[in-house]
Protein backbone atom coordinates (compact mmCIF):
# COMPACT_ATOMS: atom_id res chain seq x y z
CA UNK A 1 0.00 0.00 0.00
CA UNK A 2 1.11 3.82 -0.40
CA UNK A 3 0.80 4.57 2.98
CA UNK A 4 3.02 1.90 4.31
CA UNK A 5 5.48 2.91 1.20
CA UNK A 6 5.53 6.38 3.00
CA UNK A 7 6.03 5.30 6.18
CA UNK A 8 8.78 2.95 5.63
CA UNK A 9 10.29 5.92 3.33
CA UNK A 10 9.98 8.18 6.42
CA UNK A 11 11.88 5.66 8.71
CA UNK A 12 14.70 5.05 6.27
CA UNK A 13 15.86 8.32 6.22
CA UNK A 14 18.00 7.58 9.42
CA UNK A 15 16.63 4.11 10.74
CA UNK A 16 17.08 4.67 14.09
CA UNK A 17 16.49 8.23 14.78
CA UNK A 18 13.82 8.65 17.49
CA UNK A 19 11.78 11.27 15.94
CA UNK A 20 11.50 9.56 12.71
CA UNK A 21 10.20 6.51 14.58
CA UNK A 22 7.80 8.69 16.96
CA UNK A 23 6.58 10.78 14.05
CA UNK A 24 5.62 7.32 11.71
CA UNK A 25 3.63 5.78 14.56
CA UNK A 26 2.27 9.10 15.66
CA UNK A 27 0.47 9.85 12.35
CA UNK A 28 -1.10 6.21 12.10
CA UNK A 29 -2.89 6.76 15.30
CA UNK A 30 -6.63 8.29 14.68
CA UNK A 31 -5.63 11.31 17.02
CA UNK A 32 -2.64 12.05 15.67
CA UNK A 33 -3.12 16.00 16.22
CA UNK A 34 -3.17 15.73 19.72
CA UNK A 35 -3.74 19.16 21.29
CA UNK A 36 -6.55 20.47 19.37
CA UNK A 37 -8.99 23.11 19.26
CA UNK A 38 -11.44 22.47 16.28
CA UNK A 39 -13.93 21.46 19.03
CA UNK A 40 -13.88 25.02 20.68
CA UNK A 41 -14.41 28.40 19.68
CA UNK A 42 -11.37 31.10 18.89
CA UNK A 43 -10.52 33.40 22.17
CA UNK A 44 -7.68 35.81 22.64
CA UNK A 45 -7.81 38.15 25.78
CA UNK A 46 -9.68 41.17 24.87
CA UNK A 47 -12.35 38.41 22.97
CA UNK A 48 -13.33 36.76 25.81
CA UNK A 49 -12.83 39.86 28.26
CA UNK A 50 -15.27 41.52 25.91
CA UNK A 51 -17.78 38.22 26.08
CA UNK A 52 -17.84 37.69 30.28
CA UNK A 53 -18.18 41.89 30.35
CA UNK A 54 -21.71 41.45 27.86
CA UNK A 55 -22.80 38.54 30.51
CA UNK A 56 -21.64 40.88 33.31
CA UNK A 57 -23.19 43.91 32.98
CA UNK A 58 -27.12 41.92 32.63
CA UNK A 59 -26.80 40.06 35.08
CA UNK A 60 -23.79 40.50 37.37
CA UNK A 61 -22.95 37.69 40.02
CA UNK A 62 -26.09 36.12 39.81
CA UNK A 63 -27.31 32.99 38.97
CA UNK A 64 -29.45 33.20 35.57
CA UNK A 65 -32.10 31.34 33.54
CA UNK A 66 -30.86 29.59 30.39
CA UNK A 67 -33.46 28.47 27.39
CA UNK A 68 -33.79 24.47 27.52
CA UNK A 69 -35.14 24.59 23.44
CA UNK A 70 -33.32 25.47 20.35
CA UNK A 71 -33.75 29.07 19.04
CA UNK A 72 -37.69 28.84 17.09
CA UNK A 73 -37.63 32.58 16.95
CA UNK A 74 -40.25 32.27 20.36
CA UNK A 75 -38.47 33.39 23.30
CA UNK A 76 -39.24 30.61 26.29
CA UNK A 77 -41.03 32.34 29.15
CA UNK A 78 -38.59 33.23 32.39
CA UNK A 79 -35.62 33.69 30.20
CA UNK A 80 -35.53 37.33 29.74
CA UNK A 81 -32.24 38.23 31.18
CA UNK A 82 -30.70 35.35 28.89
CA UNK A 83 -31.88 36.94 25.79
CA UNK A 84 -30.68 40.53 26.91
CA UNK A 85 -27.16 38.87 27.73
CA UNK A 86 -26.84 37.46 23.80
CA UNK A 87 -27.82 40.71 22.71
CA UNK A 88 -25.34 42.35 25.14
CA UNK A 89 -22.99 40.03 24.10
CA UNK A 90 -23.08 40.68 20.62
CA UNK A 91 -22.80 44.50 21.16
CA UNK A 92 -19.55 44.18 22.55
CA UNK A 93 -17.75 40.86 21.08
CA UNK A 94 -19.98 40.61 17.75
CA UNK A 95 -20.23 37.34 18.36
CA UNK A 96 -23.03 34.80 19.88
CA UNK A 97 -26.01 33.58 19.14
CA UNK A 98 -29.23 32.36 21.40
CA UNK A 99 -28.19 28.77 20.56
CA UNK A 100 -24.42 29.42 20.16
CA UNK A 101 -24.12 30.78 23.22
CA UNK A 102 -25.54 28.02 25.83
CA UNK A 103 -24.35 25.26 23.42
CA UNK A 104 -20.61 26.27 22.99
CA UNK A 105 -19.16 29.22 24.74
CA UNK A 106 -21.03 28.53 27.99
CA UNK A 107 -19.52 25.14 27.99
CA UNK A 108 -16.34 25.98 27.52
CA UNK A 109 -16.89 28.78 29.90
CA UNK A 110 -17.72 26.14 32.19
CA UNK A 111 -14.38 23.91 31.36
CA UNK A 112 -12.53 27.28 32.20
CA UNK A 113 -13.67 27.63 35.57
CA UNK A 114 -15.60 31.16 34.09
CA UNK A 115 -19.13 30.06 34.05
CA UNK A 116 -21.42 27.43 36.80
CA UNK A 117 -24.21 25.75 35.21
CA UNK A 118 -26.72 24.22 36.76
CA UNK A 119 -30.27 22.08 36.82
CA UNK A 120 -33.93 22.42 37.58
CA UNK A 121 -33.29 22.47 41.25
CA UNK A 122 -29.81 24.80 40.83
CA UNK A 123 -27.63 21.70 41.79
CA UNK A 124 -24.51 22.28 40.08
CA UNK A 125 -23.67 20.32 36.93
CA UNK A 126 -20.30 18.36 37.28
CA UNK A 127 -18.23 18.63 33.84
CA UNK A 128 -18.11 15.05 33.71
CA UNK A 129 -21.62 14.83 34.04
CA UNK A 130 -24.67 15.54 31.15
CA UNK A 131 -28.31 16.96 31.98
CA UNK A 132 -30.33 19.29 31.30
CA UNK A 133 -28.88 22.77 32.11
CA UNK A 134 -31.78 25.64 33.72
CA UNK A 135 -29.64 28.40 34.92
CA UNK A 136 -26.13 29.64 34.77
CA UNK A 137 -23.84 32.33 37.12
CA UNK A 138 -20.24 34.02 36.22
CA UNK A 139 -17.88 32.56 38.66
CA UNK A 140 -15.39 34.47 40.60
CA UNK A 141 -12.39 33.79 38.16
CA UNK A 142 -14.80 35.58 35.61
CA UNK A 143 -15.59 38.70 37.34
CA UNK A 144 -12.21 39.56 38.79
CA UNK A 145 -11.21 39.26 34.67
CA UNK A 146 -14.09 41.72 34.17
CA UNK A 147 -13.13 43.79 37.03
CA UNK A 148 -9.58 43.85 37.08
CA UNK A 149 -7.61 47.17 36.13
CA UNK A 150 -4.19 45.44 35.93
CA UNK A 151 -3.02 43.76 32.57
CA UNK A 152 -0.16 41.20 34.48
CA UNK A 153 -3.81 39.64 36.26
CA UNK A 154 -5.81 39.60 33.32
CA UNK A 155 -3.22 37.43 32.12
CA UNK A 156 -2.92 35.33 34.61
CA UNK A 157 -6.64 34.83 34.76
CA UNK A 158 -6.55 33.91 31.24
CA UNK A 159 -3.75 31.37 31.60
CA UNK A 160 -5.84 29.82 34.19
CA UNK A 161 -8.56 29.94 32.21
CA UNK A 162 -6.83 28.02 28.99
CA UNK A 163 -5.23 25.92 30.94
CA UNK A 164 -8.32 24.62 32.58
CA UNK A 165 -9.76 24.27 28.33
CA UNK A 166 -6.70 22.67 27.30
CA UNK A 167 -7.00 19.88 30.51
CA UNK A 168 -3.18 21.43 31.73
CA UNK A 169 -1.57 20.31 28.61
CA UNK A 170 -0.17 24.27 28.20
CA UNK A 171 1.13 24.33 32.12
CA UNK A 172 2.73 20.99 31.22
CA UNK A 173 4.34 22.10 27.94
CA UNK A 174 5.85 24.64 29.79
CA UNK A 175 7.18 22.58 32.59
CA UNK A 176 8.83 20.31 29.54
CA UNK A 177 10.84 23.18 28.25
CA UNK A 178 11.63 24.57 32.15
CA UNK A 179 13.29 21.81 33.23
CA UNK A 180 15.18 20.80 30.14
CA UNK A 181 17.91 22.60 28.06
CA UNK A 182 15.51 24.41 25.94
CA UNK A 183 14.37 26.69 28.66
CA UNK A 184 16.12 29.80 27.02
CA UNK A 185 15.80 28.44 23.13
CA UNK A 186 13.06 29.13 20.52
CA UNK A 187 10.79 26.09 19.90
CA UNK A 188 9.80 25.94 15.55
CA UNK A 189 6.07 25.77 15.07
CA UNK A 190 6.65 21.97 13.78
CA UNK A 191 8.53 21.40 16.73
CA UNK A 192 5.73 22.18 18.76
CA UNK A 193 2.71 20.62 16.10
CA UNK A 194 4.99 17.27 15.47
CA UNK A 195 6.19 16.67 19.14
CA UNK A 196 4.71 19.60 21.77
CA UNK A 197 1.26 19.09 20.92
CA UNK A 198 1.08 15.14 21.26
CA UNK A 199 -1.08 15.52 24.71
CA UNK A 200 -1.03 11.43 25.35
CA UNK A 201 0.43 11.57 28.83
CA UNK A 202 3.28 8.27 27.89
CA UNK A 203 4.76 10.91 25.54
CA UNK A 204 5.44 13.70 28.12
CA UNK A 205 8.59 12.21 29.44
CA UNK A 206 9.44 11.92 26.12
CA UNK A 207 9.17 14.99 24.30
CA UNK A 208 12.74 16.72 25.04
CA UNK A 209 14.47 13.70 23.74
CA UNK A 210 12.57 13.65 20.63
CA UNK A 211 13.33 17.52 19.67
CA UNK A 212 16.87 16.11 20.66
CA UNK A 213 16.25 13.66 18.11
CA UNK A 214 14.41 15.75 15.50
CA UNK A 215 17.53 18.75 15.54
CA UNK A 216 20.22 15.96 14.84
CA UNK A 217 18.69 15.46 11.51
CA UNK A 218 20.21 17.15 8.85
CA UNK A 219 18.38 20.19 7.62
CA UNK A 220 17.48 17.89 4.30
CA UNK A 221 16.93 15.10 6.36
CA UNK A 222 14.19 17.16 8.15
CA UNK A 223 12.77 18.81 4.71
CA UNK A 224 12.62 15.05 3.31
CA UNK A 225 10.64 14.04 6.68
CA UNK A 226 8.33 16.89 6.42
CA UNK A 227 7.60 16.24 2.87
CA UNK A 228 6.89 12.93 3.59
CA UNK A 229 4.33 13.39 6.65
CA UNK A 230 2.94 16.00 4.23
CA UNK A 231 2.17 13.13 1.23
CA UNK A 232 0.81 11.02 4.19
CA UNK A 233 -1.31 13.53 5.58
CA UNK A 234 -3.14 14.43 2.47
CA UNK A 235 -7.02 14.29 2.92
CA UNK A 236 -6.84 13.50 -1.47
CA UNK A 237 -4.67 10.12 -0.63
CA UNK A 238 -6.37 8.43 1.73
CA UNK A 239 -10.01 7.33 1.29
CA UNK A 240 -12.36 4.65 2.76
CA UNK A 241 -12.72 4.62 6.74
CA UNK A 242 -12.94 8.45 7.94
CA UNK A 243 -10.61 7.89 10.66
CA UNK A 244 -8.10 7.63 8.58
CA UNK A 245 -8.25 10.37 6.99
CA UNK A 246 -5.10 12.93 7.76
CA UNK A 247 -4.56 16.65 6.95
CA UNK A 248 -1.26 18.53 7.25
CA UNK A 249 -2.03 22.04 6.27
CA UNK A 250 -5.43 21.49 9.18
CA UNK A 251 -3.42 20.32 11.13
CA UNK A 252 0.19 22.89 11.01
CA UNK A 253 -2.99 25.87 10.63
CA UNK A 254 -4.57 24.44 14.69
CA UNK A 255 -1.05 24.67 15.71
CA UNK A 256 -0.73 28.20 14.71
CA UNK A 257 -4.49 28.83 16.52
CA UNK A 258 -2.77 27.70 19.39
CA UNK A 259 -0.02 29.62 19.12
CA UNK A 260 -1.89 32.94 19.53
CA UNK A 261 -4.00 31.68 22.54
CA UNK A 262 -0.37 30.76 23.41
CA UNK A 263 0.67 34.76 22.74
CA UNK A 264 -1.99 35.83 25.83
CA UNK A 265 -0.88 33.38 28.41
CA UNK A 266 2.00 34.55 30.78
CA UNK A 267 4.03 31.08 29.78
CA UNK A 268 5.53 32.68 26.18
CA UNK A 269 7.16 34.76 23.69
CA UNK A 270 5.40 33.93 21.07
CA UNK A 271 6.07 35.12 17.20
CA UNK A 272 4.20 33.51 14.08
CA UNK A 273 6.96 30.76 13.55
CA UNK A 274 7.98 30.16 17.16
CA UNK A 275 7.23 29.90 20.86
CA UNK A 276 9.89 30.36 24.29
CA UNK A 277 9.34 30.83 27.78
CA UNK A 278 8.66 34.57 28.60
CA UNK A 279 11.03 36.57 30.66
CA UNK A 280 9.63 39.46 29.56
CA UNK A 281 7.42 41.92 31.99
CA UNK A 282 4.68 39.64 31.83
CA UNK A 283 6.19 36.09 32.42
CA UNK A 284 7.27 34.49 34.95
CA UNK A 285 10.18 32.73 33.92
CA UNK A 286 13.25 34.99 35.17
CA UNK A 287 16.20 34.56 33.82
CA UNK A 288 17.74 34.72 36.91
CA UNK A 289 15.16 31.96 38.09
CA UNK A 290 16.37 29.64 35.31
CA UNK A 291 19.86 29.38 35.21
CA UNK A 292 20.85 25.87 35.09
CA UNK A 293 21.03 24.52 38.85
CA UNK A 294 22.93 21.18 39.60
CA UNK A 295 19.47 19.49 40.84
CA UNK A 296 16.10 20.82 39.96
CA UNK A 297 12.94 20.09 41.81
CA UNK A 298 11.95 16.85 40.00
CA UNK A 299 15.30 15.65 40.75
CA UNK A 300 15.53 16.82 44.17
CA UNK A 301 12.09 14.98 44.75
CA UNK A 302 13.45 11.44 43.70
CA UNK A 303 16.44 11.93 45.59
CA UNK A 304 14.12 12.97 48.91
CA UNK A 305 11.78 10.38 48.60
CA UNK A 306 14.88 7.55 46.99
CA UNK A 307 12.77 7.23 44.00
CA UNK A 308 13.73 5.92 40.56
CA UNK A 309 10.74 6.48 37.54
CA UNK A 310 8.43 4.10 37.32
CA UNK A 311 6.47 3.41 34.19
CA UNK A 312 2.98 4.61 34.33
CA UNK A 313 3.95 7.51 37.10
CA UNK A 314 4.10 10.75 36.59
CA UNK A 315 5.22 14.19 38.96
CA UNK A 316 2.41 16.13 39.54
CA UNK A 317 2.46 19.61 40.62
CA UNK A 318 0.02 19.98 43.78
CA UNK A 319 -0.28 23.36 43.14
CA UNK A 320 0.24 23.76 39.58
CA UNK A 321 2.16 26.67 37.62
CA UNK A 322 -0.69 28.89 36.74
CA UNK A 323 -1.08 29.84 40.01
CA UNK A 324 1.95 32.31 39.93
CA UNK A 325 1.13 35.62 39.87
CA UNK A 326 5.02 36.59 39.94
CA UNK A 327 8.27 35.53 39.99
CA UNK A 328 8.40 35.15 44.14
CA UNK A 329 5.17 32.49 43.89
CA UNK A 330 6.50 31.08 40.97
CA UNK A 331 9.95 30.34 42.79
CA UNK A 332 7.42 28.61 45.68
CA UNK A 333 5.30 26.73 43.06
CA UNK A 334 8.71 25.14 41.73
CA UNK A 335 9.39 23.00 45.24
CA UNK A 336 10.21 19.54 45.76
CA UNK A 337 7.90 19.63 48.51
CA UNK A 338 4.98 20.83 46.01
CA UNK A 339 5.67 17.71 43.92
CA UNK A 340 3.97 14.05 44.12
CA UNK A 341 4.49 11.03 41.87
CA UNK A 342 1.27 9.86 40.87
CA UNK A 343 0.04 7.19 39.04
CA UNK A 344 -1.05 7.95 35.58
CA UNK A 345 -4.85 7.22 36.43
CA UNK A 346 -5.19 9.14 39.22
CA UNK A 347 -3.60 11.96 37.59
CA UNK A 348 -6.01 12.31 35.08
CA UNK A 349 -8.48 12.21 37.75
CA UNK A 350 -7.37 15.55 39.42
CA UNK A 351 -6.79 17.09 35.79
CA UNK A 352 -10.78 16.33 34.80
CA UNK A 353 -11.32 18.47 38.13
CA UNK A 354 -9.55 21.47 36.88
CA UNK A 355 -6.55 21.24 38.69
CA UNK A 356 -8.70 22.26 41.83
CA UNK A 357 -7.97 19.87 44.34
CA UNK A 358 -4.92 21.54 45.46
CA UNK A 359 -5.24 21.23 49.62
CA UNK A 360 -3.11 18.48 50.48
CA UNK A 361 -3.73 16.65 53.61
CA UNK A 362 -0.85 14.36 54.01
CA UNK A 363 -0.19 10.62 56.37
CA UNK A 364 2.05 8.05 55.97
CA UNK A 365 -0.52 5.76 54.02
CA UNK A 366 -2.73 8.05 51.86
CA UNK A 367 -2.29 11.57 50.36
CA UNK A 368 -5.91 13.35 50.18
CA UNK A 369 -6.70 16.44 47.79
CA UNK A 370 -9.30 18.72 48.75
CA UNK A 371 -10.73 21.71 46.56
CA UNK A 372 -11.58 24.58 48.44
CA UNK A 373 -15.30 23.16 49.12
CA UNK A 374 -14.12 19.77 50.37
CA UNK A 375 -14.64 17.79 47.62
CA UNK A 376 -12.10 14.97 47.58
CA UNK A 377 -9.93 12.65 45.73
CA UNK A 378 -7.80 10.26 47.88
CA UNK A 379 -4.12 8.32 46.20
CA UNK A 380 -2.97 5.34 48.62
CA UNK A 381 0.71 5.28 48.71
CA UNK A 382 2.12 2.46 47.09
CA UNK A 383 -0.52 1.80 44.44
CA UNK A 384 -2.04 5.46 43.37
CA UNK A 385 0.95 7.36 44.90
CA UNK A 386 4.35 6.38 46.35
CA UNK A 387 6.30 8.93 48.54
CA UNK A 388 8.35 8.69 51.43
CA UNK A 389 6.15 8.35 54.57
CA UNK A 390 8.24 9.91 57.11
CA UNK A 391 8.02 13.11 54.61
CA UNK A 392 4.34 13.63 54.38
CA UNK A 393 4.00 16.43 57.62
CA UNK A 394 6.73 18.53 55.60
CA UNK A 395 5.00 18.16 52.52
CA UNK A 396 1.55 19.13 54.17
CA UNK A 397 3.03 22.06 56.00
CA UNK A 398 4.85 23.48 52.81
CA UNK A 399 1.46 22.96 51.18
CA UNK A 400 -0.35 25.42 53.75
CA UNK A 401 2.39 27.88 53.51
CA UNK A 402 2.07 28.05 49.57
CA UNK A 403 -2.12 28.43 50.20
CA UNK A 404 -1.57 30.85 52.68
CA UNK A 405 0.82 33.29 50.71
CA UNK A 406 -1.05 32.14 47.20
CA UNK A 407 -4.67 32.09 48.01
CA UNK A 408 -4.98 33.76 51.07
CA UNK A 409 -6.13 30.24 52.18
CA UNK A 410 -6.76 28.83 54.97
CA UNK A 411 -8.97 32.19 55.92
Amino acid sequence: MEADKILNEIIAIEPNNLFLQYIASRIQDPDYRGLHISQHNRYDLDRLTRILTGVYDIVGNNIFRIPLGDDTGKHESGCDEYYKVVTNVNNEAGVGTINSLKKNFFVDFQQMGLLDRFDKKSNSIPLDKRGHVYYARLTDRSIRLVVTDSITEKYRIFTDSLDALFANEITNIAQTLYYSKYKDDAIGILEFMLILSDDRPYITEDKINLIDSFRILKRWQQDRAVALIKQYCNPRKLVGNKRMQRDFGNWKNESQQIFTLLKNTVYFDITQNSLRLNTGRYGIFAAAQVKQRSLGAKQEYFKKHCLKKIINFELHHVIPFSSARNKVEFKLIDNWKNLIYLMQKKHAEITRKGDRNIVMYATKEHIYFDDFYKNRIVAQNGKDVTYEGQLSAAMEKYNREILKEIFGYPK
